[in-house]
């Protein structure tokens, strides 16, 4: 308890003027009749006038309370202690709202009531009537002095636990030497509010508090002491994670006495109440929380009375206890989450509920609410806690400094000093031992075991000496040059001559290879403590033999253990455990004792494995050497970790290594051992038997090597199972399953690293991939990487990895010599950190891919990577966009083209995407969206003349002036452009359009200028030899319409184009123009006797037909042109006048091959009117449309006659190649007549075609043998109808595309299928989507697929059956496919983990179509791993599977391929 201050003058006064400006804020909150009532305790207290309840709301009466407040402080702060005692009395009697800490330490510091205020010769009579009353003063007193007595025992409590634990550490413990890693919480609900207590106003109680709290940001990767922590944690939630053995328990219990001592975080006022779950285990029954703390956690000495005040006092001031709930991962229940709203019900804390509602109720604040709690945990338990915690942070691991100091400090407590560097040494190098001692408990059992191995050695040394010495021999001894006498002994050790410290032996012993024959070794160093068994003792003797004497003890203890973690359990009683294996246990060190209170409030002794692991690896022992242990049992327990947490996993704390240490007993290294600990009365049939045992386990492990579905946390467990197991071919499955690794968002440890590299090795011919995506990891994890000896692609993607994780993977980098392939991208690099990967990177002479992008290294991180170029003689790709850059780095970029003759392509889009591709020549640049002025152009463009020859520029999505725009023409003749320069979309004007057609004439290399939709611009240069020159325009801008319709309309054009009078093509298509633009256009060029193809297309004869006075002048026109080939007049509406135009002009066109008519009449007329003229000019090409839809002779109703003449026009074509007849009602006549043409590649989609007109089309089939394709979708095809169409197409073997969707197929037709499908050997392409196949119907699909090899695209939408695994997997037999749809079926994760199996084998795979089916995200996930494998794939469509928007959201950021839109 506080010592209560003297209440003299000195001490009253002194503690009224600390604590003046609290006490004025909470009087100016105080009613006007308070104050004025402690005014009158003032001599003068009758001048100050009465403060009117009327004008308490205005700023005078507020102001007037203020002042009388002031005055009050001001005298009572000069007054003698008596008046100042009772002033202070009075204040905690009449006010309201005094945080509670101010209150107890007014009340102490004003002691009891005396009649000194009686006395007074300032106090009146009626002023000493206005003072509370000593009952009234006494009602507080009572609880006070209860609550400070209370909290003195608790204090005396926990200093006795300290001293207890205390006289067992090795080292002591420093909560400010202990490093925590904080994370943010994200919780989404309002706080009560909180009581401002100690942590506000400090007070003497808190000066023991020695860090202050850091203003840092408790990101993912910062570090704070745990002192630093946990200031500020008061009236908050606080959650403190940690590995098993990281030492939250003894942290806590030195945090108890911290407090107890008056020092550390929590404030000393406050009661704290440290309570474990392990305890709270035993609590069955209902129980109150005051029952809780006043049965189960100290029981006050007090009377009944006292128990109450205490309840009282809680109950009344809630933030003065600090709740420290420890081991919530043993507890045997679990917090529910409940939704928290903002007028939550409270509990009462009188009323018994279950124990872990009363948990619940603090962490919800149902009860007590602002109390403190700090809840210690494991990591994976952080889950059952999320959205309760205002803070939380992880227990960092030891470093390696931390270990020596406590390996040093080890051995110097045992008095073998000299041995403590090495056992450091030793323990550091050993990759086991060093990720075991990263945890306080752990690394004490490595101390155990390095003690007893070179406990081993300095026997052998001894008996060594004895054996010198009894040969005479001696040690030698040796000068040095200081004077200072060394002895070398016999066994190797340098003993120094004046103190006598031992240095190293030349002889180490022996460190276990697997973490399994570590446990092992720990196991024997266990076994030697105990005491004699029989002559000689234990010490001394092999670990084989001291397994084989205490085999019995150990088969007891394994299935204690194994018996704790299957029932979840880590305490055990003492009636759980036969006494002679308590006895051994507990003498060897294996078990340590721990102390309950049970729900009686007895104290009993429970004992404990000395670390979870230990138990673990007993339980493992007792798996492979009991039979009592089924096959059965053992297949349904066998697990693998995970490292990500979720709501949904359900806790499996007790089994974290359990099944990494049975991997390591199915090792044969270890069968001896379990032969000896097996009972068996056979040795021969035990040794089957275990043989067997391991073998399982084998097998379990293959089992979950060939598992593609697993996540990364997954198969990183699923790699140290294998290493533990040492077995090759059990590590080639798993990398040879999944060539690339990807890791995402797990803490990864040297060790893990080390276990990749086990796996990864296994296969020296196969070029592996690994991917680390937001992966924590110790710089140390990179110095393990160039273990892995087969690494052809090395992935680093995330914003924690800055300059110095580069700068770390720098320095490895060169070892790595398989290394083709390094992604450092979507990461926090600047420009120093890409200058350490260049420099690094120049070692690298396999390096073949580079990719930067999305960091930030500016204008002078991509100078760094440039400037290497030269250096890497096999790079092939640099990708550096997202890297906010300027002009100035792609400026630099094309400089280095000149000095880099292999840099095939450079695409700069924007500040978006920037690429450098590789090879012997150059090829193509593209500049895109780069918005330069003319000064940058210039810049720009000096560089390009400066380029060797490319083949393509592209500088589209400019949208530059005209100065910048006729700044890049000026240079374009200096370019070196073998091919074309792009500038789509560049020119924003028609003055700028027409200065660019001017290259024709300037630019003699320009043989082609194409300017189309949207301003698109592309200029054709060839610098052999001058060919004929061509003119492409079609443009959309309104502006540009109504200048070029200008120069039609007025029957001009500029000069220059007139002047080019090699021009062999010119379209104006696509534009605004009249028919007397056309004309004079026409005009204006039929003098140029090369022009061969004149296209004017969209033209605005829209929805009108052509005037008769028009026509005259452009037949004039047309027929002065007689080497036009090309005349295209589609879209423009033609009629029977155009038609009649048509036949009159073609006899004038000898040279004519294609012709494009549309019409807008849909009649038979126009069509037999063309076909005449088209039989009088077989060479032509014809292309007739009908403007209303998009096909060719579309909605056309026909007569006979003219369906007839169509046809007879048809077998005049024998270059005819395509026929689309969609929605053509032909008389049977027309249809019979098509059996006449040949070469046809045939559409009759949506004739309602039924079982006669498919009779009909099979006898006319067999005649098409050099059919190529046929469409019959949109028919009333039936199943039976279907095999007819089939057995016609036998003969048409050099079909390549078939077409039957929309129609009523069913399982006859795909056992057609099976049958016919495989003569056809050039089929590429079917469609048989919307039919009605079933189960059986795709196996026989499946069959057809097979023999399918040059099969590229198949849709199987909506085709009836979702039971399409057999259609998938036989995709693997078809190396060209290229589009697979498998839409609208309702295929499940079945099917989606056969196409993730195959993708592999579909080296041209573009898109894989699923929408609408029942793929789950973990489908999905199995998808996009597979993804990895397929360069090729442009999408994978997932829309409207059972797929959340959050898991989509994910599984796109992990590959843009996966599509789950619509569209």
């Amino acid at each position: 308890m506080d010592e209560e201050l003297d209440p003299d003058q000195d001490n009253v006064n002194c503690v009224l003027d600390q604590e003046s400006s609290e006490l004025l804020d909470i009087l100016t909150s105080q009613s006007p009749a308070v104050i004025m009532k402690l005014c009158q305790m003032m001599p003068s207290g009758g001048a100050w006038g009465p403060i009117s309840h009327g004008s308490l709301s205005s700023v005078s009466a507020e102001h007037s309370v203020a002042e009388h407040s002031r005055a009050l402080l001001d005298y009572f702060r000069t007054a003698d202690a008596a008046e100042c005692r009772s002033f202070l009395q009075s204040v905690c009697m009449l006010c309201t709202d005094i945080p509670m800490w101010l209150e107890s330490r007014l009340m102490s510091v004003s002691g009891f009531p005396t009649n000194d205020t009686v006395s007074s010769p300032n106090v009146t009579e009626d002023q000493s009537a206005s003072s509370p009353s000593a009952e009234e003063q006494l009602i507080k007193r009572p609880r006070i002095d209860y609550w400070e007595r209370y909290v003195a025992a608790v204090q005396s409590l926990l200093l006795r636990r300290w001293e207890q634990i205390r006289e067992h550490l090795v080292m002591d413990v420093q909560i400010e030497n202990v490093w925590v890693r904080p994370r943010t919480t994200n919780r989404g609900r309002d706080r009560p509010d909180k009581t401002p207590g100690p942590d506000k106003t400090p007070g003497p109680a808190d000066r023991g508090s020695r860090t202050p709290e850091a203003d840092v940001d408790y990101g993912t990767e910062s570090k704070v002491t745990l002192e630093t922590f946990l200031q500020g944690c008061t009236g908050n939630i606080t959650v403190l994670c940690g590995l098993a053995g990281s030492g939250k328990t003894l942290l806590m219990s030195c945090l108890g006495q911290q407090w107890a001592r008056k020092l550390g975080p929590i404030p000393s006022s406050y009661l704290f109440v440290l309570l474990e779950f392990r305890q709270l285990n035993l609590l069955s029954r209902p129980m109150s929380l005051s029952e809780l703390l006043l049965q189960h956690y100290l029981p006050p000495e007090g009377s009944l009375e006292e128990k109450n005040a205490i309840v009282e006092y809680l109950l009344s001031n809630p933030e003065r206890i600090c709740w420290v709930l420890d081991g919530y991962d043993e507890f045997h229940s679990k917090i529910s989450r409940k939704a928290v709203q903002r007028d939550r019900e409270q509990l009462d804390p009188r009323t018994p509920v279950p124990v872990a509602d009363l948990i619940s109720g603090l962490l919800h604040h149902q009860i007590l609410p602002g109390c403190t709690v700090v809840v210690t945990c494991r990591g994976r338990d952080v889950m059952d806690l999320e959205g309760l915690a205002d803070k939380e942070g992880h227990l960092m691991e030891w470093s390696s400094h931390e270990i020596q100091q406590y390996v040093d400090r080890y051995f110097s407590r045992k008095g073998h000093s000299g041995c403590g560097i090495q056992a450091a040494e030793l323990l550091l190098s050993n990759r086991h031992l060093r990720s075991m001692s990263s945890t306080p408990a752990l690394c004490n059992i490595c101390c155990i075991c390095l003690d007893h191995l070179l406990q081993g050695l300095r026997d052998e040394e001894r008996r060594g000496e004895t054996r010198g010495a009894a040969g005479g021999g001696g040690g030698s001894h040796t000068q040095t040059g200081d004077g200072e006498e060394r002895r070398r002994t016999s066994g190797g050790v340098t003993m120094d001559g004046r103190n006598g410290r031992a240095h190293l032996p030349p002889i180490v012993p022996q460190i276990p290879s697997t973490l399994t024959q570590v446990y092992l070794t720990v196991l024997g160093a266990f076994l030697s403590r105990s005491p004699d068994k029989g002559a000689g003792g234990t010490r001394g003797i092999t670990q084989s033999s001291a397994l084989t004497q205490y085999r019995s003890e150990l088969c007891e203890l394994s299935q204690l253990a194994w018996k704790g973690l299957d029932q979840s359990r880590i305490l055990f009683l003492e009636k759980d455990v036969p006494r002679n294996i308590l006895e051994f246990s507990v003498k060897t060190g294996l078990f340590s004792k721990v102390e309950l209170r049970q729900e009686d409030g007895a104290v009993v002794n429970a004992y404990c494995f000395i670390h979870l692991t230990v138990q673990e690896f007993l339980a493992a022992l007792r798996i492979m050497t009991s039979s009592e242990v089924s096959d059965a049992h053992l297949k349904k327990r066998f697990s693998l970790r995970t490292r990500w947490t979720t709501k949904l996993d359900q806790r499996t704390v007790f089994t974290d290594s359990l099944y990494l240490y049975v991997c390591g007993l199915a090792s044969p290294n270890c069968t001896s051992v379990l032969v000896q600990l097996t009972k068996g009365e056979q040795l021969q049939r035990t040794t089957s038997w275990v043989h067997k045992r391991q073998e399982l386990i084998r097998k379990l492990l293959k089992q979950l090597c060939q598992n593609t579905s697993l996540t990364g946390p997954k198969v990183l467990e699923l790699c140290h199972c294998v290493q533990e197991s040492q077995d090759i071919q059990l590590a080639k499955e798993v990398v040879l399953t999944r060539r690339v690794l990807e890791l995402r968002n797990i803490r990864l440890s040297p060790s893990d690293i080390d276990a990749v590299a086990f796996a990864v090795n296994s296969v020296n011919d196969k070029d592996i991939g690994l991917d680390f995506g937001a992966c924590s990891m110790e710089l140390e994890c990179l110095d393990v990487l160039p273990r892995c000896r087969t690494i052809h692609l090395l992935s680093f993607h995330s914003r924690k990895y800055d300059d110095k994780f580069a700068e770390k993977v720098s320095s490895v980098l060169p070892r790595i010599t398989s290394l083709r392939k390094l992604e450092f991208c979507g990461a926090n690099l600047t420009a120093t950190g890409a200058a350490t990967l260049a420099s690094a990177l120049q070692n690298c002479p396999n390096i073949t891919e580079i990719n930067l992008s999305d960091n930030n290294l500016k204008d002078e991180g991509i100078k760094h990577m440039t400037d290497i170029f030269t250096k890497l003689p096999q790079i092939i790709s640099v990708k550096l966009g997202r890297n906010n850059t300027s002009l100035k780095a792609v400026d630099y970029l094309i400089g280095k083209i000149s000095s880099c003759l292999n840099i095939q392509h450079i695409h700069a889009n924007g500040n978006k995407e920037t690429t450098v591709t590789f090879s012997q020549t150059s090829d193509m640049n593209s500049l895109l969206n780069q918005k330069w002025s003319q000064s940058e152009m210039q810049k720009v463009a000096k560089s390009l003349a400066h380029c060797p020859a490319l083949s393509v520029l592209d500088l589209s999505g400019g949208q530059w002036d005209i100065k910048t725009l006729r700044t890049l023409t000026q240079f374009i003749p200096r370019f070196n452009i073998t091919d074309k320069i792009i500038v789509n979309d560049s020119c924003s004007s028609v003055e700028a359009l027409v200065s660019l057609t001017a290259l024709l004439c300037k630019c003699p290399a320009v043989t082609e200028l194409h300017i189309r939709a949207d301003l698109i611009l592309s200029i054709v240069k060839d610098v052999v030899e001058p060919v004929p020159k061509q003119i492409h325009h079609s443009c959309n801008y309104p502006r540009v319409l109504s200048r070029v319709n200008e120069w039609f309309s007025a029957k001009t054009c500029p000069s220059h184009w007139i002047t080019v009078l090699s021009c062999v093509f010119f379209s104006v298509s696509n534009n605004t123009i009249s028919l007397e633009g056309a004309a004079a256009l026409a005009g204006a060029l039929c003098s140029h006797d090369n022009l061969t193809q004149v296209h004017i297309r969209y033209s605005v004869l829209v929805d009108c037909a052509v005037q008769v006075d028009h026509l005259p002048a452009l037949r004039t026109i047309i027929q002065k042109c007689p080497f036009l080939t090309d005349l295209d007049l589609s879209h423009n509406m033609l009629g029977e006048e155009g038609a009649e135009f048509v036949c009159s002009v073609l006899p004038s066109l000898p040279n004519l091959t294609s012709l494009s008519v549309g019409s807008k009449e849909h009649s038979g007329t126009v069509v037999e009117k063309l076909s005449e003229a088209f039989v009088r000019s077989p060479s032509v090409q014809l292309t007739l449309t009908y403007e209303s839809v998009s096909s060719s002779l579309s909605h056309c109703v026909w007569s006979s006659s003219g369906g007839l003449q169509l046809l007879k026009t048809l077998g005049h074509c024998v270059l005819l190649s395509f026929l689309s007849s969609k929605c053509v009602f032909l008389c049977f006549y027309s249809k019979s007549g098509l059996c006449g043409c040949c070469g046809l590649s045939f559409r009759l989609e949506g004739w309602r075609m039924a079982e006669k007109g498919v009779e009909q089309l099979a006898m006319a089939t067999p005649l098409w043998t050099d059919l190529r394709h046929i469409s019959l979708s949109k028919n009333l095809i039936d199943d039976q109808s279907g095999v007819t169409v089939l057995e016609a197409l036998r003969s048409c073997t050099g079909l390549e595309e078939l077409h039957l969707s929309s129609n009523s197929l069913g399982d006859l037709t795909a056992a057609s299928m099976a049958l016919v499908l495989p003569s056809l050997t050039n089929l590429s392409v079917i469609d048989i989507s919307e039919n009605h196949i079933g189960n059986e119907g795709s196996v026989h699909l499946s069959k057809a697929i097979t023999c399918m090899k040059k099969l590229t695209k198949i849709n199987l939408t909506s085709v009836g059956t979702s039971e399409l695994c057999a259609v998938a997997a036989s995709l693997e037999n078809c190396p060209l496919i290229q589009d697979v749809g498998l839409g609208w079926n309702n295929c499940g994760d079945n099917v989606a983990l056969e196409l993730a199996r195959i993708l592999p084998f579909c080296e041209k795979m573009i898109r894989l179509d699923l929408e609408c089916n029942s793929v789950s995200p973990e489908g999905a996930e199995v998808l996009v791993r597979a993804l990895r494998s397929c360069p090729t794939m442009h999408i994978i469509r997932l829309w409207k599977n059972k797929i959340c928007p959050t898991e989509a959201e994910r599984l796109s950021l992990w590959d843009r391929r996966v599509s789950f839109s619509s569209t």
